[in-house]
């Protein structure tokens, strides 16, 4: 049975590094600071409803949600939603 550290050195370099940069989300999760409108988007982000949805709960635009949405992922440095969710509720921004 092979543990952790073994299983992880079979990944090739850039993988390794990327796994790293995952791990170590939590320094730059620390000193993220949302607006309170942002920290509205991010509780319906977590919801999964669509984008209409989601605008059309916290009384916005949809094009005003997806600012909103844009600047999370951004403060998160996420690629996609579902990673800015994880890094969120990681660090208790969500519940």
């Amino acid at each position: 049975m092979t543990n952790a550290a073994t299983t992880f050195k079979i990944f090739p370099q850039n993988i390794q590094a990327q796994i790293y940069d995952t791990l170590d989300w939590h320094s730059h999760v620390d000193r993220i600071e949302l607006t309170e409108r942002e920290q509205e988007v991010l509780q319906i982000m977590s919801l999964a409803w669509n984008d209409q949805e989601s605008a059309l709960a916290l009384n916005i635009s949809l094009n005003t949600y997806r600012v909103h949405r844009k600047n999370i992922l951004n403060k998160f440095n996420a690629k996609s939603q579902v990673e800015a969710l994880a890094r969120a509720f990681r660090s208790k921004l969500i519940q």
